[in-house]
């Protein structure tokens, strides 16, 4: 039985009378697996809902709606048989280099379809069985996103610990013989899938073009908890690895008229390397992957920084200090530095933190936690603070499970304000949105 989180206002369900709170125990007999499903099972318009209400009384209703109006049910989860574990032991898990006692919900590891066709989660293959793959293709699960790291079968077993990893060329080709369309993703590490490993993994992958969608190239992420004995690119081997990318961006090209081989931003920032313009990306399908955001922020700054300048030149004279990481000041530098160069009311300092909490080797924004940029700007006097929202999840928590709210109270003395991009950034320093020099903290979206 699944609980009812929220019932729309005028929607079917509202009339009928159901109630935040009851359980859907059946549609038309059919037990539901998962937000899927439940989908395909409501999308006519007539079937049965069996329903226990709150008091424990069991109800069958034969719902009846219009075209035009949805049932109006909405749920806590979106899998609801439980959820498909990862029982992989990756090399470079980012699951197994986390410090204790952190959230639970952080040492979970998934490998659930449902979760990449819903969510844009990144799946192996490797923990599906032949029932898995039957209901994506039956259903049409279209695209997913896959963690392929190599193609090579043995190496993949290696890096995987799971045998069904070699695998991988069968499962991308019953997907794609099945019109499903996929993202790949190819996690690299020094000396182990790269190089002439890569050049394998970029071949095979191309065959299945157009349901490859796209391939992403991203270096490993490590923490100071890894136990492999694993390294990170250097500077060198980042070049090394953008060269190779380049060239094969050019076969692609020449080709398929398309490039669907990238890289991601980090290479572009360890190895000082000019990130690719925007037509570059063609409509950005790894953006969660770090593939073209530094690209985004450049480019929305240049489309709207005049707009801004005549405000912030307006404002009351003031210093900001903008928090990131080791590779975000390199991502933001350019556009912080113009804006300082382009009026001259507002002065922003960028205050580089480093995480501490994993280790110096994570040196992107979105793993910074509370506590390590708490000591960075309590050793600063200014207390007007830029703070990105991507430090937070869903719920305003950093990852060291610190509460936004608790974070500003715990630093009164500043004035917080949460930025999601270049113009909530600049919205701030005209004084757009809070109107007052004395707000302490303000959501920016």
């Amino acid at each position: 039985m699944i609980k009812i989180k929220n019932i729309k206002p005028n929607s079917t369900a509202n009339e009928l009378g159901i109630e935040v709170g009851d359980k859907v125990i059946s549609i038309d007999g059919n037990k539901i697996k998962d937000y899927i499903e439940y989908n395909y099972l409501i999308a006519d318009f007539n079937f049965i809902l069996k329903i226990e209400k709150k008091n424990g009384n069991i109800i069958e209703y034969d719902v009846t709606r219009s075209y035009d109006k949805e049932l109006g049910i909405e749920f806590e989860d979106i899998v609801y048989d439980g959820l498909n574990k990862c029982k992989n032991k990756c090399i470079f898990c980012f699951v197994d280099q986390e410090p204790p006692n952190l959230r639970n919900t952080l040492n979970i590891k998934d490998d659930d379809y449902r979760f990449s066709f819903l969510q844009g989660s990144y799946i192996t293959l490797t923990n599906l069985d032949k029932d898995d793959f039957n209901r994506i293709a039956n259903y049409n699960l279209s695209p997913l996103n896959i963690s392929v790291h190599t193609t090579d079968p043995q190496l993949r077993t290696y890096m995987m610990k799971n045998p069904n990893a070699a695998k991988i060329i069968e499962q991308l080709d019953f997907l794609a013989s099945n019109n499903i369309d996929f993202n790949t993703q190819l996690v690299l590490c020094p000396e182990i899938n790269d190089g002439e490993k890569l050049n394998k993994s970029i071949k095979d992958l191309s065959k299945f073009y157009p349901n490859l969608l796209s391939i992403a190239v991203v270096p490993v992420g490590l923490t100071k908890y890894q136990k492999n004995n694993l390294r990170t690119f250097n500077k060198t081997e980042s070049i090394q690895v953008l060269k190779q990318t380049q060239k094969w961006q050019k076969v692609l090209k020449d080709k398929f008229n398309k490039n669907f081989l990238y890289a991601s931003d980090e290479f572009y920032l360890m190895s000082d390397t000019d990130i690719p313009d925007y037509n570059h990306y063609n409509d950005f399908p790894q953006l969660e992957n770090g593939v073209g955001l530094t690209r985004i922020f450049r480019d929305k700054y240049d489309k709207i920084k005049n707009k801004y300048i005549d405000l912030i030149n307006n404002n009351l004279k003031k210093t900001f200090h903008i928090i990131t990481s080791v590779l975000g000041e390199k991502a933001i530098k350019p556009v912080i530095d113009d804006i300082n160069k382009s009026q001259d009311k507002v002065k922003i300092k960028i205050e580089v933190v480093k995480n501490y909490f994993f280790g110096e080797t994570v040196t992107v924004t979105g793993l910074l936690t509370a506590q390590d940029i708490e000591e960075s700007i309590n050793n600063i006097e200014n207390k007007n603070i830029l703070l990105p929202d991507i430090v937070l999840n869903d719920n305003n928590n950093f990852i060291d499970e610190v509460s936004i709210d608790n974070f500003e109270q715990r630093n009164k003395n500043k004035n917080i304000y949460l930025c999601n991009n270049i113009k909530d950034i600049l919205e701030v320093l005209g004084d757009v949105k809070t109107n007052s020099s004395n707000s302490r903290s303000t959501k920016c979206r």
